[in-house]
């Protein structure tokens, strides 16, 4: 799985910028926004699937460096982190499935475009679960499958084309269809509150562009 992600580790946030017209940035911020709402001093958060660690970064501003953790399966993306976010100072590499923390250590933990990515969600669901404290909250960002109708058109030809076509410009074709496809074949916002029941509440799930294309879900801890 990693490998993809290596190979388009530079590029990876003007990746977002093109694929998201920029709004990444506002729908990452509302996330943040939306988990702080009820955050006290002594928190702890976990940015899962960190990536490049701008997610974690904003949480900067809320908390001290000691409470906010990045963690990502891939070294190379978190590496571009690093030096650009010099404020981050818990990394870790690690995987969704297998957490190295002790229970109940995190009030919040957030994933952002990474869901889909995990290995198994039901055992990447139970660890989060797990290292929450009880009613902590589990914020996710994540891309579905385009909607069906004439009206997404647009978005179903950029998808197709627009992708690949960025893959060649920066000589990664490979890595920017995996990214594409790993989206197309991932289960809808609906189908992902069923899987979170087991061990989640969620709280808020709301469509952010072209019908459930891009999901903010908040769920709770049961």
């Amino acid at each position: 799985m990693n490998q993809p992600f290596n190979a388009i580790a530079k590029n990876y946030n003007l990746l977002n910028d093109f694929l998201s017209l920029g709004l990444h940035r506002v729908w990452k911020k509302t996330l943040v926004e939306a988990m702080s709402e009820e955050l006290e001093k002594n928190d702890r958060v976990l940015d899962l699937a960190t990536g490049t660690g701008d997610v974690a970064h904003l949480f900067l501003g809320k908390l001290s460096s000691s409470q906010v953790f990045a963690a990502d399966p891939c070294e190379a993306m978190m590496e571009q982190g690093k030096r650009k976010y010099n404020g981050l100072t818990q990394w870790l590499r690690a995987e969704a499935e297998a957490l190295p923390f002790p229970d109940g250590f995190f009030s919040l933990i957030t994933c952002s475009f990474g869901v889909r990515n995990f290995r198994d969600r039901s055992i990447a669901f139970q660890e989060i679960a797990r290292t929450l404290v009880p009613g902590g909250k589990f914020g996710i960002l994540e891309i579905h499958p385009i909607p069906t109708g004439w009206k997404y058109l647009p978005l179903r030809l950029f998808w197709k084309f627009g992708v690949p076509l960025w893959g060649r410009g920066v000589r990664q074709l490979r890595a920017y269809e995996y990214l594409r496809d790993t989206a197309a074949r991932f289960i809808s916002p609906e189908d992902m509150v069923e899987e979170l029941k087991p061990f989640f509440d969620v709280k808020r799930k709301e469509s952010l562009i072209g019908g459930g294309l891009v999901t903010l879900i908040i769920a709770e801890k049961r």
